[in-house]
């Protein structure tokens, strides 16, 4: 369990005027004045983000250009290839792009590359688009390092638009036009947008570039509600901080998700349950998300355009058919994977688990990858080698900043990149133990991040009353960036015995305070179950309270982040 930081936020004394104002539980409102929304205006704007508040696309320093561009290729008949990736954040985008050369009745294409051939522009990819005879190529969250391969392709003729939300400043391509916000110079205020965000960024520019009769039409608005969804689930999948820009459109692509008459969106929305009730952000997580990502680690990306591009809805359900049996191979090699790595990981008694194998499924690895750090707190590389290569997956969740560690290991690396908590490498079979060696050796040398975790305020257990409970949600979307609020209460009591739940991750117990019992999930807390058992005494406690639909002590239920025995 990551540790609390039992020191909470001072009483507000705005808190009870500010709740009067908006009309609002004092509850909602400790949260948002600890989160640094202190007026009703700020507030309001907070709780329903409008649309209109997004910057102007055209601050991208590349923006005008990308734009005059597209519209050559629009009058001039061209074929504009999309280049995506094979997760949820580049098919989305790829696949919002297409629909809306499609509403402008300009020919393109969208081209998902193979797992393995490699990520962003391969050799694969290149050999494509020369004997598709394209002559624009707008890539959707990838790219920005693609030196090599986008150079060739301007020799060739072929200009290329780079949109992505990866990459650093070194060795950073020069293609036609380069749109991505976390660049430096790069001009966008909100370096957070996800890489299908950068694609609609690009498309509502080159909307506003056009006549206004299009922006005014019943096509524009179908197309704007599917392309919310869109953003909605590459966002989501692709864990960027839902803060700015992308809380807003999360929050719009959520409503459009349960709206959206588009088959293939609603085909995939009967097959994770969702079609009559909607989504939220943890349906986008643990039941869309995998299967779009199934396709591209178990079959082609490719399906999964198929699906959010089916014509009509029979045409949709068989994809989705599709999808959800590569979902299902998926979890049978991923758990075949997970327990081979486990029992690997267990003699590993360095700071970092780095392992690589002939038979392990690359499509899977990231995830097997991520379920270890979470089990081990190690930074977790794992290799899938064919031939004489190999491409791998990394996860950290300890802090320390995993792109920037393999960077110091680059010159025995083929490719790598990513980000703080994932990144992938390409690396070849005679550097490998090498390299193994070398990223011990520098996550050894950086501090584990000692980060704890954020409190928004006390409450007692007689403030969490089920409406206030529900009306906390208001606060939503949660999830990376923006989680659910969390509150402490000291001087918890237990009430029976705690118990594991079916996976045995979790501890299942009953607190009381104020003479309210509440039901509790520790989470992942499972190392501390003895302790739970044998302290009978008081403890402080940090959790999110939340509405269980299932449970039956009640409609709150109380997800404990961490708890500590009280001393005095």
């Amino acid at each position: 369990m990551q540790r609390a930081a039992l020191k909470t936020p001072e009483p507000d004394p705005r808190e009870r005027a500010l709740a009067r104002t908006l009309g609002l539980p004092d509850l909602l409102v400790r949260v948002l004045l600890a989160r640094g929304i202190d007026s009703p205006e700020r507030a309001k704007s907070y709780l329903r983000p409008e649309l209109g508040s997004l910057h102007d696309p055209f601050t991208f320093r590349d923006m005008k250009k990308a734009v005059d561009r597209i519209r050559v290729a629009l009058r001039a008949g061209e074929s504009i290839l999309i280049h995506g990736d094979y997760d949820v954040d580049g098919i989305t985008g790829t696949v919002l792009l297409h629909k809306f050369f499609s509403l402008l009745s300009a020919s393109s294409k969208p081209f998902i590359p193979a797992r393995v051939d490699g990520y962003s522009f391969s050799r694969a990819s290149v050999e494509a688009i020369k004997k598709g005879g394209h002559k624009l190529v707008i890539s959707v969250d990838n790219g920005t390092n693609a030196v090599a391969p986008i150079a060739e392709l301007q020799r060739c003729g072929i200009d290329v638009i780079v949109t992505d939300h990866h990459g650093t400043t070194e060795n950073t391509a020069e293609p036609f036009a380069l749109l991505n916000p976390r660049l430096p110079g790069a001009g966008y205020p909100d370096p957070d947008l996800a890489g299908c965000g950068v694609a609609f960024r690009l498309a509502a520019a080159i909307a506003a570039s056009l006549s206004s009769s299009l922006l005014q039409s019943a096509e524009f608005s179908e197309f704007l509600i599917d392309a919310m969804g869109y953003v909605a689930l590459g966002t989501v999948a692709d864990v960027a901080p839902l803060r700015g820009e992308n809380r807003t459109l999360v929050f719009h692509g959520l409503r459009s998700l349960a709206l959206s008459r588009n088959p293939g969106v609603r085909a995939l929305m009967d097959s994770a349950g969702l079609l009559h009730r909607g989504a939220d952000v943890e349906d986008i997580a643990f039941r869309l998300a995998p299967l779009i990502n199934a396709a591209g680690r178990v079959g082609h990306g490719n399906d999964a355009v198929q699906l959010l591009c089916a014509p009509g809805y029979s045409e949709a359900q068989v994809a989705a058919k599709v999808l959800e049996r590569h979902n299902e191979e998926r979890r049978r090699v991923e758990r075949q994977l997970q327990d081979e790595v486990l029992q690997l990981a267990a003699r590993e008694h360095g700071p970092t688990i780095v392992l690589g194998a002939d038979h392990w499924h690359p499509g899977v690895l990231g995830i097997v990858a991520a379920r270890v750090a979470e089990a081990t707190y190690k930074p977790v590389l794992l290799v899938a080698f064919n031939g004489e290569v190999g491409r791998g997956s990394g996860r950290c969740t300890t802090g320390l900043h995993l792109r920037n560690a393999l960077g110091a290991c680059s010159d025995l690396l083929v490719a790598h990149g990513g980000h703080a908590a994932a990144a992938g490498i390409e690396v070849r079979r005679e550097q490998f133990e090498a390299f193994r060696l070398r990223f011990a050796e520098v996550c050894a040398q950086q501090p584990l991040s000692d980060e704890r975790i954020a409190i928004d305020g006390s409450a007692l257990f007689g403030e969490l009353d089920p409406h206030t409970v529900r009306r906390l949600d208001l606060l939503g979307p949660f999830g990376a960036g923006s989680p659910r609020p969390r509150f402490a209460t000291l001087g918890v009591k237990a009430v029976g015995n705690p118990f594991l739940d079916t996976r045995g991750h979790d501890v299942r117990i009953r607190l009381i305070a104020d003479g309210q019992i509440l039901p509790a999930r520790i989470v992942r807390g499972s190392a501390r179950f003895e302790e739970l058992r044998a302290n009978k005494g008081l403890w402080n406690v940090v959790y999110s309270p939340r509405i269980s639909h299932r449970s039956e002590d009640g409609p709150v239920q109380l997800d404990v982040h961490d708890l500590q025995a009280q001393t005095t």
